[in-house]
């Protein structure tokens, strides 16, 4: 697909959706942002009423934020004693240090948003625990809403893809993600990427919030265009953009459907030795929560193929389910949660020159709890994940996680 396909793609997912939210997990809270609209409509109308006293009382024009979290805890993988990388650096580990400033402008719902990691892990190579933590960028994107049914941000920011990725951390059922979302971390077991599209570079339209059908039905949509080469890239690698998009029904806070697709022709090697890639994602998702119950089923999908040497196709092939109910206790609330996820990096691939790819299947059971305050900023989870590898790949890596998270 050329460029003019990929804004074609585009202008056809943005006409199809027919309203969304600016969600990601990301920035001020929704409370925050509330009263930033509220404060913007009780504004004086005009200045003279201003000045004279007339009216509401003037609000300041920018309502600003700092806004962050800090993820540590402790890691155990069983350790495997055939293999140097799986169990042997057990600890504490620093998750993430995330901080973030944004701003929102109230006469005329300009946005912008910065915000860094500081314990982004930068690995020396595969299958390796060598490694620093860095501070790095992450988002970096200035949005604008002219009119409640429509918004375009433009910068660096979340790709909106699978319903998992668009979930902050403090709104996850568990520590990690699902294995075929985040991969196969170092020390855990053979290191492998996962299907997350992570934050792109690009322009997107969604509405500043859901849109209302009737009752309490409501529509939500995503359209992106992007350089699709990642995050904190300084240009893109090929000036063939890449389009995502992503369109959700819902029923009030009880159910939330979604599905979403991709296509991204890639460029990958070191000059002059180039190779094209392109990959189209598909994903689909539903999301239920009622009183203190909540689950989630989500199904993925991501073709890559290899024009430049014409090789066999691979199929990335992820989905998981997971349900907990939460018991609400004196200023806490506990949720028990079980999780089942599969992960076949080389899904429909059998044996090839000798290598078996059927044997790169996973499925992981996760089961656990986590312990949310009323008011406190706190959360904390355990989990132990059983692993189930092909007996040709077969781990002793089974997981225990303990995490502790502050959001400020």
């Amino acid at each position: 697909m050329n460029t003019y396909g990929a804004c074609g793609l585009f202008a056809f997912l943005t006409f199809i959706a027919p309203g969304a939210m600016a969600r990601d997990g990301e920035g001020l809270s929704d409370m925050r942002r509330a009263r930033a609209r509220k404060a913007s409509s009780e504004e004086p109308s005009t200045p003279e009423a201003a000045k004279t006293g007339e009216g509401p009382k003037e609000t300041p024009v920018w309502d600003l934020g700092v806004f962050g979290y800090l993820r540590v805890g402790y890691e155990n993988v069983q350790r495997d004693d055939r293999y140097t990388f799986v169990g042997a650096n057990n600890g504490f580990i620093l998750e993430s240090a995330r901080v973030g400033f944004e701003a929102i402008h109230r006469p005329y719902n300009l946005t912008f948003r910065i915000s860094a990691e500081g314990a982004s892990d930068v690995q020396t190579g595969l299958n390796t625990p060598l490694g620093l933590l860095d501070f790095r960028l992450r988002d970096a994107f200035v949005r604008y809403d002219p009119w409640s049914f429509i918004g375009i941000a433009l910068g660096q920011l979340k790709a909106p893809f699978a319903e998992e990725e668009l979930r902050g951390t403090q709104d996850l059922l568990f520590a990690s993600r699902a294995v075929g979302q985040e991969g196969v971390l170092v020390g855990r077991g053979f290191q492998q990427p996962g299907i997350a599209l992570d934050r792109q570079l690009g322009l997107m339209i969604s509405p500043q919030k859901a849109i209302k059908i009737a009752g309490d039905v409501h529509a939500a949509y995503y359209a992106m265009v992007m350089n699709g080469n990642g995050v904190n890239q300084m240009l893109d690698d090929n000036a063939k953009l890449g389009v995502v998009g992503r369109a959700e029904l819902g029923y009030g806070e009880y159910v939330r459907i979604g599905a979403g697709a991709y296509y991204n022709p890639r460029t990958v090697g070191t000059p002059p030795n180039y190779y094209e890639e392109n990959d189209v994602g598909l994903a689909a998702d539903v999301a239920l929560k009622f009183r203190g119950f909540e689950a989630l089923g989500q199904f993925a999908q991501v073709r890559t193929t290899f024009p430049t040497v014409n090789s066999q196709a691979q199929t990335k092939l992820a989905f998981h389910l997971q349900a907990g109910y939460e018991i609400a206790l004196p200023h806490i609330g506990i949720t028990p949660a079980y999780r089942y996820a599969h992960y076949h990096p080389w899904s429909g691939t059998g044996n090839v020159n000798g290598q078996d790819y059927t044997a790169f299947r996973l499925d992981y059971h996760t089961v656990g709890l986590r312990l949310r305050g009323e008011k406190l900023p706190l959360s904390l989870w355990a989990n132990y994940t059983f692993t189930v590898e092909p007996d040709a790949r077969k781990l002793a890596n089974n997981r225990l996680e303990i995490l502790a998270q502050v959001v400020f």
